[in-house]
């Protein structure tokens, strides 16, 4: 194997896993242009069983590209992390150096980037004696909140909390992945679902909720600090589906990508790369060379029509360990940026 020019995209797989990147719907497009730009490409499956023998392996590639959830088959990625810094610090290229994962790819980074034009009413407890004391408060400011686990994935861990009564005894709780299951709860009860976010140094984000919700989610995607392509889906687990066509809310709808060309996202665009991501970095100490290789944006319209960039959007997260799929304009993003770093 030419280390020179040898990339290991990683996947999680048990063992005995068939996947393989090379012909997966997700990833084949982005390793034929690899290939085709001179690089050898090789799937390599991971799980924490057999990190210390794919340590060795995987320092012998140029670069390793990463795909593997933050919280995956009820594992977290701190085995996966402790190898990439190892390999890293060995000269081989990570698409995402873990430190930069734990600066803006937990949900810690809406607590962080709050004073951002994408930011507002957030709060951060990183002990439960704290959650228990100020979260019921925060339902005062606004009657709805939203609640996040420091990491998650596919909407694991992220809660819609209100009051179910006026006497404020007893709170509804919608959890994402089962939006049609909505819990009501005391607040006793409340409080013990919760405080099993706090153990492994674990925290809970508190949001307020946005009205942008009922409009539409965009994702920009980037590689390093600029562009490369765009996501639109009408859907939020968290919002209430109606089939009513004057009514405000969405219809579940499939993702639709477009280029970093498009003419619907420039007003983003340009702010992103010229204004947002410049304070991001800023905030987080993060260089150039440490930007993550595809990571992507998610944000709320607050005000679909608006012509003011800066209140237009409110952030709802970042997603760095696992971004996939990914438009097709990325490819070429991708296999520049590896090129030149390589």
């Amino acid at each position: 194997m030419n280390k020179q020019r040898s990339i290991a995209l990683v996947l999680y797989g048990e063992t005995g896993s068939s996947r393989d990147a090379l012909t997966d719907e997700k990833y084949k497009k982005l390793a034929e242009a690899l290939i085709e730009a001179g690089f050898t490409v090789e799937t390599v499956l991971y799980h924490d069983a057999v990190a210390d023998e794919l340590e060795d392996k995987l320092a012998e590639f140029s670069a390793v590209l990463v795909w593997v959830n933050p919280i995956e088959k009820g594992n977290n990625r701190a085995r996966l992390d402790g190898l990439l810094v190892n390999i890293s610090e060995k000269g081989v290229f990570v698409s995402t150096h873990p430190d930069t994962i734990l600066k803006i790819g937990t949900k810690k980074v809406l607590y962080t980037s709050r004073d951002m034009d994408w930011g507002g009413d957030t709060e951060m407890y990183t002990d439960f004696s704290d959650f228990e004391k100020r979260f019921l408060v925060s339902l005062n400011s606004s009657s709805i909140r939203v609640l996040k686990q420091y990491r998650g994935e596919s909407g694991n861990g992220v809660y819609k909390v209100r009051l179910a009564d006026s006497a404020g005894e007893k709170l509804k709780v919608t959890h994402a992945p089962s939006p049609h299951d909505e819990q009501i709860l005391s607040k006793g009860e409340f409080l013990e679902k919760f405080s099993p976010y706090f153990n492994n140094d674990g925290l809970l984000i508190n949001q307020k909720w946005a009205d942008g919700l009922i409009n539409v989610v965009v994702r920009c995607y980037l590689t390093g600090t600029k562009v490369s392509g765009f996501g639109y889906q009408e859907s939020n687990a968290l919002c209430p589906v109606s089939r009513d066509p004057d009514s405000k809310v969405r219809p579940t709808s499939g993702r639709f990508y477009f280029s970093e060309h498009c003419g619907l996202f420039q007003d983003l665009r340009e702010i992103m790369e010229n204004k947002w991501i410049p304070q991001l970095q800023e905030i987080h100490s993060l260089t150039d060379e440490r930007m993550p290789l595809l990571w992507d944006i998610d944000l709320f319209i607050n005000e679909v029509n608006s012509k003011n960039t800066e209140s237009k959007y409110t952030l709802c997260e970042i997603n760095v360990s696992c971004v996939s799929p990914f438009p097709p304009s990325c490819i070429t993003h991708l296999v520049a940026a590896l090129l030149s770093c390589i």
